[in-house]
């Protein structure tokens, strides 16, 4: 009996620092997830100025185009123009896709940590009940 009463209360004392431990690392994961929520809202507001900037773009490549069209020689110019629309539309494409994939990797990081933790606090729940 006395075996038993040893291990038991080594088992409780470990758990104890084991809490003591995990408290400060899941308080960290929690301001690290919330951060991460307001970096994924601020590049959503970031996104709605790219997306118009893209439009005022392609308007523009539209301007150019039928200037263009009315003027044989402007055809070299429209292809430059052309050139650099190609490469503010490829930088813009870039942007949005590590903004998508910020806020894709986001929630799965916050739903992992969210089972992570019930299941942490699941079984020092039931590590207490059974002890």
């Amino acid at each position: 009996m006395l075996f038993l009463q040893i291990t038991s209360a080594v088992t409780a004392v470990t758990l104890v620092i084991l809490a003591m431990c995990m408290i400060p690392v899941l308080v960290e994961l929690k301001k690290a997830a919330v951060s991460m929520q307001s970096a994924a809202d601020l590049l959503q507001k970031e996104i709605t100025p790219l997306v118009k900037e893209l439009r005022d773009t392609v308007s523009d490549v539209q301007t150019v185009t039928s200037a263009a069209a009315a003027n044989a020689d402007g055809v070299n110019m429209l292809l430059c123009e052309l050139g650099h629309a190609g490469h503010n539309i490829r930088m813009i494409n870039k942007v949005l896709g590590i903004a998508s994939d910020i806020v894709t990797n986001s929630s799965v990081y916050a739903t992992g940590l969210k089972v992570a933790t019930r299941y942490i606090v699941d079984r020092i729940v039931k590590s207490k009940i059974r002890g």
